[in-house]
């Protein structure tokens, strides 16, 4: 009984998840922060959760593939909606694209170091 309470604890901390931090700005000045929640694994991809400095919530799916690049994909809660490139080559992570038809940049922590590995 003692090993599989061991196994299961072991398995449990294996497949923890965290969030990391996520901030950014459309063209004209309206910021957002927020968290990609990560898997164990820190791969892959996970949720996103921003809100606007006007009250807007936002959520969406991240994804980073093998050479740690991706994309983000978006939808607001007043109807915007939009997608941006993930890239972790550069500290802190950069995203740059679209939000309701306006320019969004911003930045975000490596999720493969929230996750340890």
């Amino acid at each position: 009984m003692k090993k599989l309470f061991y196994s299961v604890a072991l398995l449990s901390l294996g497949a923890c998840s965290g969030t990391v931090p996520v901030s950014g700005e459309t063209a004209d000045g309206e910021r957002f922060n927020g968290t990609f929640s990560t898997p164990g694994d820190g791969r892959g991809g996970g949720a996103l959760s921003l809100r606007g400095d006007k009250g807007v919530a936002c959520d969406g799916r991240w994804q980073l593939d093998e050479d740690r690049a991706g994309a983000v994909f978006i939808t607001c809660d007043d109807g915007r909606t939009g997608t941006a490139e993930l890239s972790t080559n550069e500290t802190p992570g950069t995203m740059r694209g679209m939000l309701g038809g306006k320019l969004f940049k911003g930045t975000f922590d490596d999720p493969t170091l929230a996750a340890g590995k």
